[in-house]
């Protein structure tokens, strides 16, 4: 497999994630786009894909970027202050919710698109459940109900469902729809799957469990991305916890090594991948930039290793 550019979720890495300044944030931005083999950047949209709006991030990062959209934290943030807020929830009033987030969604994405066609790739979503009902029927069927909704609008970027770790897992974290009911709802979609490392490995509580996801995803011809966060079982990063610690080239306890995106990337060689990248966390909020982006950097360094 030839090297190839990555999309880069540098949002945990970026100060603003700690709510630094904006001249912190413009130095951390400006040293990233000097950076390599980066194809563009996976943003979260909460009412903007910036916490400085849509404009400003644009104006700091070079206009050849793509963009994925992820839905995740505000899905999350949403959760936080009711639980049963999701695109797989038994809660029909909160099911309906979140589908107005992502019609929201779709509205700015079209918007982006329209100024700048091709910017957007793809929208990440995310199979969440109603928290504290554990039953895998009712969500599938809540899930099913919102996907044939939303695949029935127009979109300019590719949908794409993010495996987070499920609902019958040892100890979730996400806990939110398992693989093979999500495989089952999107099958007669033009949807595909993307296979978050660390959110496997959480799932088994093993780093066996990432490869077997992608072969499943493989086998049902839905595998569209891949992407490389960490997991630790002791440290600063938790005990398998979904914080996107570093390769384990940067990170001494991170579980998540180049050999593992080796094997992940050999495997999903049989598939055309939409997108491949990484999503790393600094977790110390006083880090300096240089700090932040030296994460990242060793991260694309470890896909260029993993691709060669």
């Amino acid at each position: 497999m030839t090297n190839t550019d990555f999309i880069i979720g540098a949002y945990p890495c970026a100060p603003s994630f700690h709510q630094k300044g904006e001249q912190e944030e413009q130095a951390f931005w400006r040293e990233l786009s000097d950076t390599p083999h980066i194809r563009g950047l996976e943003q979260p949209c909460l009412e903007n894909l910036h916490p400085l709006g849509d404009e400003w991030l644009f104006r700091h990062t070079p206009g050849d970027w793509q963009i994925v959209v992820t839905a995740v934290m505000e899905t999350m943030r949403r959760r936080g202050l009711n639980g049963a807020f999701g695109l797989a929830s038994a809660d029909e009033d909160q099911r309906k919710a979140c589908v107005e987030f992502y019609r929201h969604l779709h509205q700015k994405i079209d918007a982006v698109n329209s100024r700048f066609p091709g910017k957007v790739i793809a929208l990440e979503m995310q199979a969440a459940p109603q928290a504290g009902n554990a039953c895998v029927d009712r969500a599938t069927e809540a899930f099913s109900r919102s996907i044939r909704e939303i695949a029935g609008w127009d979109w300019s970027c590719d949908l794409v469902l993010e495996h987070c770790d499920a609902m019958t897992g040892p100890s979730p974290r996400k806990g939110f729809l398992p693989l093979e009911q999500v495989l089952e709802v999107v099958k007669e979609t033009d949807i595909s799957l993307r296979i978050n490392w660390a959110r496997s490995a959480i799932e088994g509580r093993n780093t066996t469990l990432p490869l077997e996801h992608v072969k499943a995803a493989l086998r049902a011809g839905k595998l569209g991305a891949v992407m490389f966060s960490g997991t630790t079982a002791q440290g600063e990063y938790g005990e398998w916890q979904d914080l996107h610690a570093p390769f384990s080239s940067f990170c001494a306890e991170s579980l998540m090594t180049p050999e593992q995106a080796e094997a992940l990337f050999t495997a999903a060689s049989a598939a055309t991948l939409k997108f491949s990248g990484i999503k790393l966390l600094e977790i110390n909020a006083n880090a300096d930039v240089s700090h932040r982006i030296a994460i990242l950097r060793d991260g694309i360094s470890a896909l260029n290793k993993a691709t060669r």
